[in-house]
């Protein structure tokens, strides 16, 4: 009877690894490799034959694209949004349901329940509550008597990028609550008991204790936070359109309309290459810094 051939023990692993090496590949690797090669092509996305240009298509987006700056400017002004307002409201929101009161997983559910929808979702909703007429924030304002507050929220091109932030802001709040939460948890008790006895304020042990106790916490809220901002496009794209007047167009957004309704493949691909390369400026030191922790 013959027995079955051995696997090498140095090749088992590779054996175990290569399924996912392949995925990776197929699904990540090649796309993003065939990004950057359209991206040097002035092509329309359907005829057969693309005409070379190198970095023609970089170059007229920095130089020739008025819309691609605008873009640039908004995505810049959301990530530095992203970063802080719900960061901190997801902050704030962490360390009131961490004092332990009565209710606390209900009310945790209800904080965390907009970070299940879907961006649409939430941008359909929004949308109905900033509608100039019907909606529930100038109809609760008119009712206040607070006339002159009554705006077209969406329309309006100064506030409209922040009156979607806000409801990106509603969405994204629920994520850092609960990795803050989680690490208010694993705070030992006898720290916060011993400044406490010391005669610290709460103010103080929050400044001395918490905060420095919540540092690398926080930097994975930040670092997650800073990526997912840089791909926005869904909420925008639902409830402006990029407009008006394309003052609410992101790389996102302007990557679609150059590629799918000014059939410029060349332009949106290099889009797409530029905010790689944004989103790995935070990826790489992020994995770095988990690597090194570990």
């Amino acid at each position: 009877m013959r027995s079955s051939p051995q696997i090498s023990e140095e090749i088992k692993p590779w054996l175990f690894a290569a399924p996912a090496a392949l995925i990776f590949l197929v699904v990540l690797v090649y796309p993003m490799v065939y990004s950057i090669y359209l991206s040097l092509f002035q092509w329309n996305g359907v005829s057969s034959t693309k005409v070379f240009v190198g970095f023609g298509n970089y170059i007229e987006l920095f130089t020739d694209n008025r819309v691609f700056w605008i873009a640039f400017k908004n995505n810049v002004i959301w990530v530095l949004l992203s970063v802080t307002v719900p960061t901190g409201i997801g902050l704030a929101l962490a360390l009131v349901l961490n004092t332990g009161f009565a209710g606390t997983a209900l009310f945790r559910s209800v904080f965390y329940f907009p970070a299940i929808l879907s961006m649409s979702i939430v941008g359909l909703i929004w949308s109905w509550i900033y509608h100039p007429t019907l909606g529930l924030l100038n109809q609760t304002l008119h009712a206040l008597g607070w006339t002159w507050l009554e705006l077209h929220w969406l329309s309006n091109p100064r506030i409209a990028l922040y009156s979607v932030f806000v409801s990106a802001a509603w969405h994204n709040a629920g994520l850092p609550m609960l990795l803050f939460l989680a690490g208010l948890q694993t705070i030992p008790k006898e720290c916060i008991e011993a400044a406490r006895i010391d005669g610290a304020t709460r103010a103080q042990i929050m400044r001395f204790v918490t905060i420095p106790l919540l540092r690398e916490t926080t930097l994975i809220v930040i670092a997650i936070t800073a990526i997912n901002s840089l791909k926005v496009y869904d909420i925008i794209y639902v409830m402006t359109y990029g407009g008006p007047a394309n003052q609410t167009q992101v790389l996102g957004t302007w990557m679609y309309f150059l590629t799918y309704n000014q059939n410029e493949v060349g332009l949106g691909t290099a889009i797409a290459v530029i905010l790689f390369v944004m989103t790995m400026l935070f990826a790489v030191p992020y994995a770095r810094y988990m690597a090194r922790d570990q």
